[in-house]
Order: C-alpha cells, then sequence, then structure tokens
C-alpha cells in the first residue's frame, strides 16, 4: 500500500492543476487510453482529486492517469490519510482501491492521459 504525503507540488502537477482550474468544468479532461494497470505504481509523485470520483495520478513527467471511482469518495477532498493498495507495484482497476482516512473507495476504471493534452 502507498501512502501520500499530501499533494506533493511538482511542476507538472502544477501544470496540471492549473490547465484543470482554468478548464469551465472538470468534466473536459481529455479522454485517454483505457488501462487495465499502472505499473511501477510505488513511484508515484504527485496526485490530485478532480472531483468525489476521479484522481489524477503522477507517475512521472510522462505517465499521468486518471482514476475513476465506483462510487463517490466523499472524504478524499479533506483526508488526513489517503493511501492506495497495490500488488507488486502495481494498481489494478477493478481490484484496488484508494483509501481516505479508512474509507474504502475502489478503483472502477484507469485511464492514460497525455500531458500534452490538459
Amino acid at each position: 500500500m502507498k501512502q501520500f504525503q499530501g499533494k506533493t507540488p511538482n511542476r507538472l502537477a502544477t501544470a496540471l492543476l492549473t490547465a484543470l482550474l482554468a478548464a469551465p468544468a472538470l468534466a473536459t479532461i481529455p479522454e485517454g487510453v483505457t488501462v487495465r494497470s499502472i505499473e511501477g505504481a510505488d513511484a508515484i509523485s504527485s496526485w490530485s482529486h478532480l472531483d468525489n470520483q476521479r484522481v489524477l495520478l503522477n507517475v512521472d513527467e510522462k505517465n499521468t492517469y486518471l482514476l475513476t471511482l465506483k462510487h463517490q469518495c466523499h472524504g478524499l477532498a479533506w483526508a488526513q490519510n489517503v493511501t492506495v493498495t497495490m500488488s507488486n507495484n502495481t494498481i489494478w482497476a477493478g481490484f484496488d482501491e484508494i483509501q481516505a482516512d479508512g474509507l474504502a473507495c475502489p478503483i472502477h476504471s484507469i485511464q492514460k492521459i497525455d500531458p500534452n493534452d490538459l
């Protein structure tokens, strides 16, 4: 299980958040390529909750993923401890979950997003 230490700022994450916040609605995130898993997930550099059902993960400057949760995860915005389950450094859609202060939020789907499209 990987624990996020708050929202770690870096240039890519700042650029992604700036682009998302400047958009008229969060629904304008470009559609990515659906993938089954995220390999090398122990190297997550930053994360951002977009709303109660979507999380943006940056593994490095070239690998950005949009995780859509199976249901609303209302504590995500203000949780003190956010973790993600994984197996062998891999996060799997339909198997793993994000946990916000102990509240389990199963991952429904994962899309790889091209950072240049944001």
